[in-house]
């Protein structure tokens, strides 16, 4: 965990120093949310555990840190939505190939089978 800026700092030690006044929790969580400082804030409030201001905060702490994740995250591309439809033009130019390689064939066998060149007159 990093340090947090020096406000953050400052106002969790206003809280500490008058726990009962929800005022300076609101500032300092105001600060915490402004810095996206969530995993100190929570690392303090979890000191305090069973603490009826603590327990409240440090819920509060991990709804906030919840929905910044939830707001700022970007989706994965998934496989099906980079190329829907590689399949589908596999398939296309296989058939493709398979169309060309028959029409060569059969172009081979109307030919008929490959002759010698007729012979030149010997001239003596």
């Amino acid at each position: 965990m990093t340090e947090p800026p020096e406000p953050v700092r400052a106002a969790w030690d206003a809280c500490e120093q008058q726990w009962d006044e929800p005022a300076r929790h609101d500032a300092f969580f105001a600060l915490v949310a402004q810095h996206a400082c969530f995993a100190y804030a929570a690392a303090r409030y979890k000191v305090r555990a069973g603490d009826a201001i603590a327990d409240r905060q440090l819920e509060r702490v991990s709804k906030a840190a919840t929905a910044t994740m939830l707001a700022t995250a970007s989706a994965r591309p998934d496989a099906k939505q980079r190329a829907p439809y590689r399949a589908v033009v596999a398939l296309i130019v296989l058939m493709l190939v398979a169309a060309l390689a028959g029409l060569a064939y059969v172009a081979n066998m109307k030919r008929g089978p490959a002759q010698p060149p007729p012979p030149t007159p010997a001239s003596h």
